[in-house]
Parts: structure tokens; C-alpha cells; sequence
């Protein structure tokens, strides 16, 4: 039996839950789901330029599991990309700094079970 996963901080809020590409109904669609704490890794290390070791440590993960955690989202995007699939943005093991800042807070400062609200609004498919 596999340990449970840690969770990892995710400290931005999603511009949208949902990404497809133009003129094709998402009712048409298939589609492929990025993790929270992938969507968090690709915000961390491919736009705001930061290394794996301190995208990693704002995560409250270690650097190998960043590493593990950003290719998988990696490929994940990629495969939306280049089949033309919906891309949702959902799920994982994460938690939010209780402050709602950026996750340079020590890891005592945050509280057990705290979870993101997962609430997204889904795609209208009408």
C-alpha cells in the first residue's frame, strides 16, 4: 500500500479552470486534467523563472518530487497541446498558506487539514 501524499502548498488562484482550443465546443471535446500542484509547479519554475529547489520549498515538497511533480504537468500540457484536447485544472493533494500568501511562511505556520476549496465552477457545455 503507497503512503499517502503529503500536501503540497499551492498558493495562486487559477485565472480559469478549464483551457480548449478556439471554435471547437467542449461538448466535442475530450479532455485531460493538470493537478493543482502541477498547474503550481509550471507557475513556479516556467513563469516566474524560479529553480527547482526553491519552487520546491515553497511547495513544502522536496526537490525530487517537484521534479517528478513538474514533468508530469509538463507532459500533461503537452498532450493537450498537440491533440487538441480540453485541458482541466483539478484535484491533487494540496493545501493553501492560511494567510492566502505565497508560501514563504514555515511549515508550522500552517494548519492540519487546511484544503483548498475545489469548488470550480464546471464548464458550461451548453
Amino acid at each position: 500500500m503507497a503512503r499517502p501524499q503529503k500536501p503540497r502548498i499551492v498558493s495562486d488562484e487559477l485565472p480559469a479552470s478549464y483551457f480548449k482550443p478556439q471554435g471547437i465546443p467542449l461538448v466535442s471535446l475530450s479532455e485531460i486534467v493538470l493537478t493543482l500542484d502541477g498547474y503550481e509547479a509550471l507557475r513556479l519554475v516556467d513563469v516566474e523563472g524560479l529553480d527547482q529547489q526553491e519552487a520546491a520549498r515553497r511547495m513544502n515538497v522536496s526537490r525530487s518530487t517537484l521534479s517528478r511533480i513538474l514533468a508530469e504537468a509538463r507532459r500533461t500540457a503537452a498532450t493537450a497541446l498537440t491533440r487538441g484536447l480540453a485541458l482541466r485544472i483539478e484535484g491533487g493533494a494540496v493545501t493553501r498558506p492560511r494567510d492566502g500568501g505565497c508560501g514563504h511562511r514555515p511549515k508550522d505556520s500552517f494548519e492540519d487539514g487546511d484544503m483548498p476549496n475545489n469548488s470550480f465552477e464546471g464548464p458550461d457545455r451548453s
